[in-house]
């Protein structure tokens, strides 16, 4: 059985679409865990009169409000499945999201994940690719940091046991970047996993859902984070030496994209001063990714000219 925890803070607008996506899966083998984080709408109020028109076995867990790493982690502690899956509670999946995920599972793999597309409606589009390929620790690792495939925690299936033995768990009272910060850590303990392209998971498009607070304060937390956390990976996994040193330039290099669209320019210039940023290019050596290290060469000549070009760039598509 896969345990479905879908965390909810003041999302009543969105729920109805996402709560039918779910009651639409051809899978039904799962219990859905609605983890309420407090929310001060009526979300919870939205989703049971949606769930009792279905045939879903759910449960709406109440908590304080502490983020949604804590709702995810809450969700976790009281899952009985076999399987876990942190769907977010205004985007949506495709009819076939949870059968092609599950049944691409196997003894020798700790997550099962797929291909994702950005919506502007709550709507997939059918995506009739079959492939799958199975992925070694190291070449999860590459892939992650040249993002030259999906990876979003909500597509992402994995085997409960495989979370509890690494004590896999969201960092809490993180305002920016916890999901990379979870994947990484998955991906240095998985043996190996299986992804599918199949674009089956549709993550919504919403201003609102970008960033809300300050994206600055946000952004800098993110970085002392982060830093923080690859000097830990380096004590952990000296193996990975060139991978991790690579970690942090990287996601610096992406986050100076969102800065470039959120923010003014003294601001941003900012953020890229504190990171160094004209050094990233130097750091990312060896990346093998030619939009990164363009972008990266761009950001070693002027602040100003990686904004410009950044507002100018759309690297969603």
């Amino acid at each position: 059985m896969i345990s479905l925890i879908v965390p909810i803070y003041n999302k009543a607008k969105f729920l109805p679409e996402t709560l039918n996506a779910i009651a639409k899966q051809s899978f039904r083998d799962f219990e859905l865990l609605l983890v309420d984080d407090g929310s001060i709408d009526d979300s919870v109020a939205v989703a049971e009169t949606v769930l009792k028109k279905s045939d879903l076995t759910y449960q709406i867990l109440r908590k304080e409000n502490g983020g949604q790493s804590s709702a995810r982690n809450y969700g976790l502690d009281r899952a009985r499945g076999d399987y876990v899956l942190y769907l977010d509670s205004d985007d949506v999946i495709s009819p076939d999201f949870l059968e092609r995920l599950s049944s691409s599972f196997h003894e020798t793999v700790d997550f099962v994940f797929c291909g994702f597309c950005y919506v502007k409606a709550q709507t997939v589009p059918q995506d009739d690719d079959h492939e799958r390929y199975l992925y070694t620790r190291d070449e999860l690792i590459r892939h992650f940091l040249k993002r030259d495939i999906s990876f979003v925690v909500p597509s992402m299936l994995f085997r409960k046991s495989f979370l509890l033995e690494h004590e896999l768990r969201f960092r809490e009272g993180i305002r920016y970047s916890e999901d990379q910060l979870f994947i990484w850590e998955v991906l240095f303990k998985a043996a190996q996993a299986v992804y599918l392209p199949a674009k089956l998971y549709g993550y919504c498009l919403r201003e609102s859902s970008i960033m809300t607070g300050s994206p600055y304060e946000r952004i800098m937390d993110g970085f002392r984070v982060y830093a923080s956390f690859c000097e830990e990976l380096k004590e952990k996994y000296a193996n990975h030496h060139k991978e991790i040193a690579m970690i942090l330039p990287r996601w610096e290099l992406g986050t100076l994209y969102t800065a470039a669209n959120l923010l003014d320019y003294e601001q941003y210039k900012k953020i890229y001063e504190t990171m160094d940023g004209r050094s990233i290019f130097r750091r990312l050596k060896g990346i093998n990714e030619p939009k990164a290290y363009l972008l990266a060469a761009v950001c070693s000549l002027s602040p100003g000219l990686l904004y410009a070009l950044c507002r100018r760039l759309d690297l969603n598509g």
